[in-house]
């Protein structure tokens, strides 16, 4: 029975079609959460060493924001993905000032200013929170539809939803274009021989690979969702076809991790796979210090 022809007998029966769907949703959300925790733990393990770099510190929240953005709450999971948006722009200022302007990262991402980093996020995330928890505003889960929609009879509903996708809609592209900026200024370091040809050619490859699906995905995702109306049928299988996206969304960032960075890799085969007898490999000093014109220090696209 092909896909269609299943979903057409299901939606017939609708009780065997809300069995179905929710098992694909708890299926889905388990597995991007596995994702996301494996990360976790990896880093958390490290706290001699990817702890203590700032690009682990922001990595670290955007997965914490992961498990919760597809919380059953709305006021917490549409807060949570503002967060996740805005950390992800700022995670790509952090890429950007290490490759290209490494003094002034210093500056920028410092002990003291770094803590403003996590907080102005964190306060924006807060003020969707409280308005959605409050009486004028509202966004809520139809069983019946498998997707989620505000709650327009709220007045405030529709400034809300603007809002956030200005936020969604606007960061996700700015934090493509800044590693689209790192991209070249690692192709201009490497045809300079700023920097090491192999060396350069694999950061490229990784800054493409982390752009693009970031990019792609998470702006193609934003778009319909705030433009459903327009740009998809007014079905279930559409709503539901988008809400999967919505979910899906939280394995991006740690599927990312796990395809181009060696030290998050070879810190779960440390965590998860090496006997308790056997240190952890020292990751910081097994880093490619020859290769020069890149900084080494808080940078993970060599790693």
């Amino acid at each position: 029975m092909t896909a269609p022809a299943l979903w057409l007998h299901l939606d017939q029966n609708e009780s065997l079609l809300n069995i179905a769907v929710g098992c694909a949703i708890v299926a889905t959300s388990a597995l991007c959460l596995t994702l996301n925790l494996i990360v976790i733990k990896a880093i958390i393990a490290d706290k001699n060493y990817l702890l203590k770099l700032n690009c682990y510190k922001f990595i670290l929240a955007l997965c914490l924001v992961d498990c919760t953005q597809s919380i059953v709450l709305g006021a917490i999971a549409t807060s949570s993905y503002i967060f996740y948006a805005i950390i992800t722009i700022v995670l790509a200022i952090n890429r950007l000032t290490v490759i290209v302007l490494h003094r002034t990262e210093k500056f920028l991402f410092s002990s003291v200013c770094i803590k403003f980093w996590f907080l102005l996020p964190a306060l924006i995330s807060l003020s969707f929170s409280l308005a959605l928890c409050s009486p004028w505003a509202a966004i809520s889960y139809s069983p019946d539809q498998f997707s989620w929609a505000y709650d327009e009879s709220r007045p405030l509903s529709n400034l809300v939803q603007s809002l956030e996708e200005i936020i969604e809609v606007a960061g996700i592209p700015i934090a493509g274009l800044i590693y689209g900026v790192i991209f070249f200024a690692i192709l201009y370091k490497r045809i300079n021989g700023l920097v090491l040809r192999q060396t350069g050619a694999v950061a490229e490859r990784k800054v493409l690979i982390q752009a693009f699906v970031i990019t792609a995905y998470c702006t193609v995702l934003n778009y319909l969702w705030h433009n459903s109306k327009w740009l998809l049928p007014n079905t279930k299988t559409a709503k539901c076809a988008l809400n999967f996206m919505w979910i899906c969304n939280g394995a991006v960032n740690p599927f990312i991790y796990l395809a181009v960075n060696s030290t998050i890799r070879q810190r779960i085969v440390a965590v998860f796979v090496t006997t308790p007898n056997v240190a952890p490999r020292n990751f910081q000093t097994n880093l490619p210090m020859e290769m020069k014109g890149i900084p080494m220090q808080n940078n993970f696209f060599l790693n």
